[in-house]
């Protein structure tokens, strides 16, 4: 009988032992010897998974293909023919794979009983002690750990088509080699579904657990803290006697100064050079040390695999700016002492033409010089929408490297742009001339992506999963709605957004609750339904997403409430999950909040308090 290859029967001789001319090569060394020869994936998992459709005589093509990588200079790297042919073979590897039904749902019996205020208070005074605990375990410098945890069986939508379209759509080197390692990772572990088990099982819901917390790696980034920000305030709105606004006035403080000062950079519109800051995920101070709660070994590792500098996102930008003028309003209203530092950087952040700024990245719109580099969310039509990173351009050897990773449309990202620029449109004078222009090309994005149907797909988003879109949607929505009617005409005089919530409302009745949810999938739920507006609130829809957290409710490991699911992740170069036991109860604290407005200030009318 014919022996079949390992990853290493493959990779060791045109890696390990090969020529490395070249920085790439250098890198792809480097980086395989870390990766693949760490021990523990080496010798417990990757050894053991051989391929059944190629023997050790047939290896030959896949060594050439190393042995090419190895030996790419920069031009290679760009050249996208180069590309497409020498690793043609590994593409045709993942068109092969067969993905397993990781998500296992089921059709939900609907309920009628409905929790009682008692049962709602209970949930949100439990997230918040588990909330706090987590902040003031660091007396010097709290914040709200966030997790990342590496999928090795990879993308499930990562064909050949769209690996060869991230390799040509990258611009480091470092990216486009942990590409191809992990691509070839994935094409032995998903042949081996005994091996596979250690890396990936099948769970209940739709946001995936996180596990092995003990290869975690933990970070504190601006995404993060803007929305907890919003979690926390939208709690603190509700707080109608005032019983914590001294306990987390400052934590709000804290994550909002984080995000508009500590996480800003600088940068310059591709077109007419607008000089502006924006909001990035890497912070450093002003001695170059890094702010983002990473240990050493975990920035160095980010370095190794092309990750050692981000471009600010236009999403945790706009996220920013949102939240800065909602805290401005909300210190104003609720006549609060509040931090005058930060309320002057709120001011200065939002006092920059954002809309112009913006509109020179919009697909369609006046200019093309930023356009989508990777085209994996499919079947989206990108007419209208903003790619995710702003431009930024590297210097190396000579070289002016445009999106070290890539540009992308994720759906998701632009309906925080259209949130935040509804939030600022007096200031920004978003509804006139070009400025309404591009509004109103953003929102038609978003309309052909509910009205197609295409907004759930999985494949249609990098960084998310459909049901967060929806709870975009829903938060958009709130924001809409505080619109005067003249202004809600003028920027959508066909009620496209009408449409869009409705679609999303039945979206969430059948497909979200309607089927079985974990605790984060029913936060998200409870959410969406809420801030749009769902109605009959009680007809126990709303109800049974609140059930499921009231249920799951002390699942966590030790005092956590909640356990980690995925919150956000990135498809390549392989699948990346994002989230935390604390980030769960942030936004369970968030869902019951809202519900506990929705559902129950009717109790409150009725019996006159």
């Amino acid at each position: 009988m014919t022996r079949k290859a390992s990853l290493y029967d493959i990779c060791d001789q045109p890696i390990l032992e090969g020529e490395c001319p070249t920085p790439a090569g250098f890198n792809l060394r480097l980086i395989y010897k870390k990766l693949a020869g760490h021990p523990v994936l080496k010798y417990l998992i990757l050894k053991g998974c051989r391929h059944p459709a190629i023997s050790l005589t047939e290896i030959s093509p896949y060594q050439e293909m190393m042995r090419k990588a190895m030996q790419a200079n920069a031009d290679n790297w760009q050249d996208p023919l180069w590309i497409e042919t020498t690793f043609s073979s590994l593409a045709r590897l993942l068109d092969s794979i067969e993905n397993p039904r990781w998500q296992q749902r089921e059709k939900a019996e609907q309920l009628d009983n409905e929790l009682t205020r008692t049962d709602l208070q209970k949930m949100i005074d439990n997230c918040l002690q588990d909330i706090l605990r987590i902040w003031d375990k660091d007396k010097n410098d709290p914040w709200f750990p966030v997790a990342a945890q590496v999928e090795l069986s990879g993308d499930d939508h990562m064909d050949g088509k769209n690996f060869i379209n991230v390799l040509q759509g990258v611009g480091s080197f470092e990216y486009k080699n942990i590409t191809v390692l992990f691509a070839l990772m994935r094409c032995f572990l998903m042949t081996n579904p005994v091996r596979l088990r250690f890396i990936r099982r099948s769970y209940r819901g739709i946001c995936e657990p996180m596990s092995a917390s003990f290869a975690w790696i933990w970070h504190r980034i601006a995404f993060s803290d803007v929305n907890f920000f919003e979690h926390l305030l939208v709690f603190l709105d509700s707080d109608a006697s005032r019983r914590h606004y001294a306990r987390l006035v400052p934590v709000l403080e804290n994550l909002l100064r984080y995000c508009v000062c500590s996480s800003q950079e600088w940068l310059e519109t591709p077109n007419n050079h607008i000089r502006h800051p924006a909001i990035t995920c890497l912070p450093k101070d002003a001695e170059g040390r890094p702010l983002c709660r990473l240990s050493e070994d975990a920035l160095q590792k980010k370095r190794d695999l092309g990750f050692g500098d981000f471009v600010p996102d236009t999403d945790t930008t706009f996220l920013t700016l949102a939240m800065a003028r909602k805290w401005l309003v909300f210190v104003q209203r609720e006549q609060l002492t509040a931090d005058k530092v930060l309320l002057e950087a709120c001011e200065s952040l939002l006092n920059y033409p954002w809309v112009e700024i913006i509109s020179e990245y919009q697909v369609g719109g006046k200019y093309s010089s930023n356009p989508p580099t990777i085209l994996i969310t499919k079947p989206l039509d990108y007419e209208g929408a903003v790619p995710i990173w702003f431009d930024k351009t590297f210097k190396r050897d000579g070289r002016i490297i445009r999106e070290i990773l890539g540009n992308e449309i994720c759906p998701g990202h632009n309906m925080d742009i259209l949130d935040a620029i509804l939030v600022n449109r007096k200031q920004w004078l978003a509804l006139e001339g070009e400025n309404l222009a591009f509004l109103q090309r953003l929102l038609d994005f978003h309309y052909r992506a509910f009205a197609s149907g295409n907004f759930c797909h999985e494949t249609a988003f990098k960084y998310y999963l459909p049901e967060i879109y929806v709870y975009y949607l829903g938060r958009m929505y709130r924001t809409y709605s505080t619109l005067a009617d003249i202004d809600k005409r003028i920027l959508d005089p066909k009620g496209k957004i009408e449409d869009m919530r409705r679609i999303a409302q039945q979206y969430c009745k059948d497909e979200l609750v309607g089927y079985s949810l974990n605790a984060f999938d029913a936060a998200l739920a409870v959410s969406a339904l809420v801030l749009l507006a769902y109605e009959p609130r009680h007809d126990g829809v709303i109800a049974a997403g609140l059930n499921v957290l009231n249920q799951t409710m002390g699942e966590g490991k030790g005092r956590h409430l909640y356990r980690a699911y995925e919150w956000n992740r990135m498809r390549h170069p392989t699948r990346i999950l994002v989230g935390s036991e604390v980030a769960t109860s942030l936004f369970v604290l968030r869902a019951c909040t809202e519900a506990m407005r929705y559902l129950k200030n009717e109790e409150s009318i009725n019996s006159g308090t």
